[in-house]
C-alpha cells in the first residue's frame, strides 16, 4: 500500500538537516522585541525575565552573524539586518501557528472531510488513495459527494473541495491542476476501423466520434481546420460508460482514458486505433474558494489523490 508515509525518493526531496538551525522560540522572541520597542516590555508580554530576553538576543545574533538591534537606553530599534529579518519571521511564525491549530484539531476532534466529484472520476481515483488516508486518519469522517454533469454543484458550499475535468474554474477559486489525462481512441473489432492499427484523420473526421464531454471536442477541435470541424459526426454522452458501452456496440470510435478502456481491452470488445500525430489529453483539476484554505487533512487526501491517479494509468 502506497502512503504519505512512503519513504521512496524521499531522500532526494528532504532538505538538508541542521543540527545548528535557528531556535524558533528564539525568533519569536526577537518579532516580539521590534514589535514591543524594548526587552523589558517584550519580557513582560512573554512572561520571562528582561534578562532572559537579552541573552537569547545576543544568542541569535551570534546564531545569524550579525547585530539586530541598536540599543537607545531602554528603548531597541531594529537594524537593516533585523528589517530584513522581519517578514521571513512573521512567515514562519504564521505557518507555525497554523500548523498547531491543524494538530489541535486532529486531536481527536477531527471533522468530516467532504469532496465532491462526478461519478466518472470514482474510477480514476481507485481504491489507493483512501486506503492511505485511513490509514494517515483511522479516525477521520471522509464523505465523497457524486455530482452529475459539468460545473460545479449547487451544494459546492458543503465541500471542501471540488474535483473534476475543468479548463477553467470559477472566479475567486484556487485551482490545484493534479494531473493531464491522455485519452486513446477505441472501436470495437468488427467496426470498420477494427482491424486497423492506425488511422489518418481522414478517417477519424468520416467516423462517428463517441465523446463522454465538450472538453474532448474542444481538444479534437485543436488538430482540424475549421471546414473539417464543421462537419465532425459526433454524439456527446453525459458519462464516459455509456460511451464505452456504445463503443462496444461498434457505433463508432470513443476517446477514453486507459484506465476506463482496460477491462474491455482484456475481453477483446474494443481495440486501440493509434493516430499518429494525434494526443487527446484532459486536465484532472481540484479547486475551492480562495477565502477559505485547505484544511491539512483536505492537503493530505489531496496528495494521495495524486498520487493515486496517476498510479491508475494515462496521467502524467
Amino acid at each position: 500500500m502506497n502512503s504519505v508515509h512512503d519513504c521512496e525518493g524521499v531522500a532526494e526531496k528532504m532538505p538538508m538537516i541542521d543540527r545548528d538551525i535557528v531556535d524558533s522560540k528564539r525568533l519569536q522572541m526577537f518579532y516580539v522585541c521590534v514589535k514591543e520597542g524594548s526587552f523589558a516590555a517584550a519580557a513582560q508580554r512573554l512572561s520571562v525575565s528582561p534578562s532572559a530576553v537579552s541573552h537569547s538576543m545576543k544568542s541569535l545574533e551570534e546564531d545569524l552573524g550579525c547585530s539586530l538591534f541598536r540599543r537607545l537606553g531602554p528603548q531597541v530599534k531594529p537594524t537593516g539586518a533585523a528589517v530584513r529579518l522581519i517578514p521571513l519571521v512573521e512567515e514562519l511564525l504564521a505557518r507555525m501557528a497554523s500548523m498547531k491549530t491543524e494538530l489541535a484539531a486532529l486531536n481527536g476532534r477531527l471533522e468530516s472531510l467532504v469532496i465532491r466529484m462526478p461519478v466518472g472520476l470514482l474510477g480514476i481515483m481507485g481504491t489507493a488513495p483512501l486506503s492511505s488516508f485511513h490509514e494517515c486518519f483511522p479516525a477521520a469522517n471522509l464523505e465523497l459527494v457524486v455530482k452529475g454533469g459539468d460545473g460545479i454543484d449547487p451544494e459546492e458550499g458543503r465541500a471542501d473541495f471540488e474535483v473534476d475535468y475543468l479548463e477553467e474554474v470559477p472566479a475567486a477559486m484556487v485551482r490545484r491542476d493534479l494531473g493531464v489525462e491522455v485519452l486513446r481512441a477505441y472501436v470495437a473489432p468488427f467496426h470498420r476501423l477494427g482491424q486497423q492499427n492506425r488511422i489518418s484523420l481522414d478517417e477519424l473526421r468520416q467516423s462517428l466520434l463517441i465523446l463522454s464531454d465538450k472538453f474532448i471536442l474542444a481538444n479534437i477541435d485543436k488538430h482540424l481546420g475549421k471546414n473539417e470541424r464543421a462537419g465532425l459526426k459526433k454524439w456527446i454522452l453525459p458519462d464516459s460508460r455509456l460511451a464505452l458501452d456504445l463503443a462496444k456496440q461498434g457505433q463508432g470510435i470513443v476517446f477514453l482514458p486507459e484506465w476506463l478502456a482496460e477491462a474491455a481491452l482484456r475481453e477483446g470488445a474494443l481495440v486501440c486505433l493509434k493516430l499518429p500525430g494525434f494526443e487527446v489529453t484532459r486536465t484532472f483539476c481540484a479547486w475551492w474558494p480562495a477565502t477559505r484554505p485547505l484544511t491539512w487533512v483536505a492537503e493530505v487526501f489531496l496528495s494521495l489523490l495524486a498520487e493515486g491517479s496517476k498510479r491508475a494509468g494515462g496521467l502524467r
